[in-house]
């Protein structure tokens, strides 16, 4: 007869209500359930924490938490991003089995139950905050959810989209506010806070108080759940909540040549904090050191509310039945998928981990933490198990399996059928050995943030001659070549990106707005429809902006009406209301709305192109030259490689007899970004003027020197000698 441990019998008596009848519902059950509260601390390492005997930071809130609760020392996540990493803590399935397998192009599997889905139909009220982009509902993660909240300005660096985010004081405010409506009944809440994720920008007083940046992040997230532990203290609702605290996965700080995280599955990635508080502090302060993983989360919420469902984990609160042996399984695609290098995957049983790639390795988790010494020659008989679990876990995985049958037809319209998730592992470089590549690449993505665009490409340049299978690299390479007002080349590359990841949400969204550049309004739409699901307000901006460019002025309000109902704010869709509104001769109106954009780009620091150019056109427009001579400038400051803020700003000038302005402002941007569109804003300029002869002269300059450019050519003709 085998002897039930005395603190698994505390958990049980804590539980209170669970018991004989937790796998039914009934509404005594309902009445009486209790609130489920997780937070998950995005990018949290479970060794910078006091609870983990860490002594670089204090984190008082989380230290609380963790003295009313249960710690569990080795707990670990199945894969070192945002959006899989939540999917399986929310779905209590594996990547490979609720199909989220990076944070882009995924989407959650049909068929796929959520615990919000679960809890809901248990008669909980269900609600979720979350801080970061990557956990947009469009993928699929609110599934079940009452409330979800991830309404926020996206930005404009579209390579990342953990630039997209909001602080943990302000998410943490959003919980604050829907949890008080829901006092009297069950309720379950997700409180998503982003940092420590990068960059790390610690506010004060923890910028100034920890050397380290990241320990300053850290301790800035802490605050935030200080601040949230305190209101549900104040409202009665602490003693009576399960909280559930942990995070999705951790961060490489520079260990084995990572400094985030993503590429590589070594333990500073997959070993996370993980915290479980129950109902009137039961077994407080105990600790469980048998290993448990994120997937463990779902069936442990669905024991609290009393109720069953399919999990491939185990509940935390019966772990310490379970033998120390469980295989925890983690994966990596996002080196594959955006830079053509091999997937990892890896294992852990007992102490051992094994990583695979082209390669193997093999540690001693437990003695060897830091994970130095490879023990492939040494554990051969663990090895050979250890390989034989990760085959059985192992499958093929393709991009295009995860869109619908119409969206493939839409991308094989476009000449997309492809996928770099459908190249043999075999065939690619061991990611392992790509790490000072990839700082090659984080390089070259500064140039483009620092407006450094010749360098960029001459980076992008060596590194596509080296691996041509890299989408990223073609992205920045789109991305330069637009910035730089060449939009052929931009669109070369932004197509060579796509034939290997064809559901790339920023490459299909850059397509759709280059398409929109060089009056492709057809195929701009065709681009936009592709993004409907994925990115619902950019699709519905770019429809709006195709109808417009054809005449259709309802139409056009009605999709910008539509991208506004997604919740997000975004300066884009003001800025195209605006344009609406000048289409209705409404410059007033029109005025409003950019001025709400611009208020927008203010807060988050961004700018858009012809934002400012069309602010003057309207300004001018109501007799008021002052101001739009100046808002002409600013564009022409902002993006001075813009030929068409200058062609206005020339006719303005020659309209105000300003002629010396004019012909410096001609020979500028002649002479300081040249291009076949600096020559047409000029030549477009003069000929609307009434000087043809100069008109003339320019185009037949630009043509010596852009033989063959359509745009130049097609004004000599309409300007025949």
């Amino acid at each position: 007869m085998s002897i039930v441990p005395r603190t698994v019998v505390v958990l049980f008596l804590a539980l209170g209500a669970i018991g004989a009848g937790c796998h039914r519902r009934t509404e005594s059950s309902v009445a009486t359930r209790r609130p489920i509260i997780i937070i998950s601390i995005d990018t949290l390492r479970s060794d910078h924490l006091p609870a983990y005997g860490y002594n670089g930071v204090a984190t008082p809130a989380i230290d609380a938490l963790r003295a009313d609760g249960i710690l569990f020392t080795r707990a670990y996540s199945h894969c070192p991003l945002t959006l899989p990493s939540h999917a399986t803590i929310l779905s209590g399935r594996l990547p490979a089995d609720n199909g989220i397998r990076d944070n882009l192009g995924f989407r959650w599997k049909q068929g796929v139950p959520s615990l919000a889905e679960l809890l809901k139909s248990a008669g909980y009220a269900t609600g979720a905050a979350v801080s970061s982009y990557a956990l947009r509902s469009s993928t699929g993660i609110s599934r079940g959810f009452d409330f979800y909240d991830d309404h926020f300005a996206p930005t404009a660096a579209e390579h990342s989209i953990g630039d997209v985010q909001r602080a943990g004081i302000d998410t943490e405010r959003i919980a604050e506010t829907w949890i008080s409506g829901k006092r009297d009944v069950p309720f379950f809440f997700l409180l998503h806070l982003y940092e420590p994720h990068t960059p790390y920008e610690p506010p004060e007083p923890f910028k100034s108080r920890y050397p380290l940046a990241y320990d300053g992040e850290v301790a800035t997230v802490d605050d935030a759940v200080g601040r949230f532990l305190a209101f549900l203290k104040g409202n009665g609702l602490y003693d009576r909540s399960s909280i559930i605290l942990l995070s999705d996965h951790g961060e490489g700080l520079g260990e084995h040549g990572e400094d985030e995280h993503g590429l590589l599955l070594y333990r500073e990635s997959l070993q996370v904090p993980l915290i479980v508080k129950l109902p009137d502090s039961g077994s407080r302060g105990t600790a469980v050191e048998t290993p448990a993983q994120l997937v463990d989360v779902f069936a442990t919420a669905a024991q609290l509310a009393g109720v069953t469902a399919r999990s491939a984990g185990t509940s935390l609160l019966e772990l310490r039945e379970h033998p120390a042996q469980r295989r925890i399984f983690a994966e990596t695609y996002f080196p594959r998928l955006h830079f053509g290098w091999s997937d990892l995957h890896s294992v852990i049983e007992a102490n051992n981990h094994l990583i695979r790639g082209t390669r193997s390795e093999l540690f001693d988790i437990v003695a060897d933490p830091a994970e130095r010494r490879d023990l492939t020659a040494d554990r051969r008989r663990e090895l050979a198990s250890l390989r034989s679990a990760l085959d059985s876990q192992m499958g093929p995985i393709a991009v295009t399996e995860q869109i619908t049958p119409e969206e493939a037809r839409k991308l094989a319209a476009l000449g997309y059928i492809g996928s770099a998730a459908n190249t043999s592992a075999t065939d690619l470089p061991d990611t392992r050995d790509q790490l000072e590549v990839f700082r090659e690449v984080r390089q070259a993505w500064r140039y483009v943030d620092t407006e450094r665009y010749p360098e960029a490409i001459a980076a992008s340049d060596e590194l596509l001659k080296r691996n041509s299978q890299m989408s990223d690299v073609w992205q920045l390479r789109a991305t330069a070549f637009d910035e730089m007002g060449r939009p052929a080349e931009a669109m070369d590359a932004a197509r060579r990106g796509l034939a290997i990841n064809p559901t790339s949400e920023p490459l299909l969204l850059g397509m759709a707005r280059l398409c929109l550049q060089v009056k492709d309004y057809v195929q701009a739409g065709q681009y936009a429809d592709l993004l409907l699901v994925t990115r619902p307000l950019e699709a519905h901006d770019i429809r709006a902006r195709v109808a417009l460019a054809s005449g259709d002025i309802e139409r056009s309000a009605v999709e910008a009406r539509a991208a506004l109902a997604t919740g997000r704010e975004s300066a884009d869709v003001y800025f195209t209301l605006g344009r609406i509104a000048v289409a209705r001769q409404d410059l007033r109106g029109a005025l409003s709305q950019f001025e709400k954009a611009q208020k927008i780009l203010e807060r988050t620091g961004d700018k858009m192109r012809n934002l400012n150019h069309d602010r003057g056109f309207v300004l001018a427009g109501m007799g008021r030259d002052a101001e739009a001579e100046k808002a002409f400038r600013e564009e022409i400051r902002l993006f001075p490689e813009n030929a068409f803020a200058y062609k206005n700003l020339i006719v303005f000038y020659a309209v105000h007899g300003r002629v010396q302005d004019e012909g410096r402002l001609i020979d500028s941007l002649i002479q300081r970004y040249p291009s076949p569109a600096s020559y047409a804003a000029v030549a477009d300029a003069l000929g609307t003027l009434g000087n043809r002869t100069a008109a003339r002269k320019v185009v037949r300059d630009g043509l010596s020197r852009y033989p063959g450019d359509p745009e130049l050519l097609q004004l000599s003709g309409s300007l025949p000698d």
